[in-house]
């Protein structure tokens, strides 16, 4: 069994603990989740995982009842709440019945005590996120004026049904490139020059092959998609925004087969009558991400 401690940051609680769930993880605490297997790399919100070894009443229980080979030198760390730290007791304790070494910098392994329900002390070796999807991200330029973010487009795509996905929207091009990241069959476009020449720009600095082209949203091009997207909205010299959300979402419903997109709240009594909503996920700035299918005339 691994169990995996998920990390968000203020006010994508919603959107972390739906990837969690959508990777068929069981939550069994506010950070902790558990399953057979997860694939840390491509995780959003996931910090790290635990393969457990032992458990017991007590932290000493678990640490005694240790049956694993441990590579030495190795560090013990007990987990309280959402703080994770060294614990020099019971490393002395470890290195008493399990022997090795123990060092608290540059440890060979980690292991990680700690406590998901209060009640059961689960000990196991760590594994940290390295050369994640999440890293892979760092350095593009992101979207301006919303709140999307690296980890929100990988978790949005985690969350959308499995069709191809097409952004006709794409602004800086974080969910299709996020898309792109996961092995998807992934479209893109946009109808503003400017945002579709830094999403090249961010394209060919991670690398990948997809066409970006100039394409008006509001006519949709490609059919029996995923639809994935965060929406703009229209700002006047007044610097008044006009949301057009919905106007988009219902010009491309005849077209696709499902979707995963951002509305505002206001607008989310609009949504029509011919969808299958699977999903609602809280997202920042009152906004809702909706996920689901589209009912299609026979």
């Amino acid at each position: 069994m691994t169990w995996v401690h998920r990390n968000y940051t203020k006010g994508f609680d919603g959107i972390s603990r739906a990837e969690m769930l959508s990777a068929g993880l069981k939550q069994v605490s506010e950070r902790f989740f558990t399953g057979e297997e997860f694939d840390l790399t491509s995780s959003a919100y996931a910090g790290f995982t635990v393969k457990e070894v032992s458990r017991g009443s007590s932290a000493e229980d678990v640490i005694i009842n240790f049956k694993a080979t441990i590579p030495s030198p190795y560090r013990i760390e007990k987990l309280k709440g959402s703080k994770r730290m060294g614990s020099l007791s019971y490393a002395f304790m470890a290195e008493q019945y399990l022997g090795g070494d123990i060092r608290a910098s540059d440890p060979a392994s980690i292991i990680l005590i700690f406590t998901p329900d209060d009640e059961t002390w689960i000990a196991g070796f760590l594994t940290e996120k390295e050369d994640s999807l999440v890293e892979k991200f760092k350095g593009i330029t992101e979207r301006t004026c919303v709140s999307m973010t690296l980890q929100a487009a990988l978790a949005m795509v985690h969350l959308a049904p499995n069709e191809p996905i097409v952004d006709p929207c794409c602004g800086t091009g974080l969910l299709p490139l996020a898309s792109l990241l996961l092995k998807k069959e992934t479209y893109a476009a946009d109808n503003n020059y400017k945002m579709l020449r830094m999403a090249r720009i961010n394209r060919d600095n991670l690398n990948l092959d997809i066409e970006m082209p100039h394409k008006n949203a509001l006519s949709p091009w490609i059919e029996d998609c995923c639809l994935v997207s965060d929406f703009p909205a229209e700002r006047s010299w007044m610097s008044n925004t006009v949301d057009i959300s919905m106007k988009l979402f219902k010009t491309w419903i005849p077209h696709i087969k499902s979707f995963c997109v951002i509305f505002p709240n206001r607008v989310l009594d609009d949504l029509p009558d011919n969808l299958n909503i699977t999903q609602k996920v809280e997202f920042t700035a009152d906004r809702t991400i909706v996920i689901g299918t589209v009912h299609q005339p026979a």
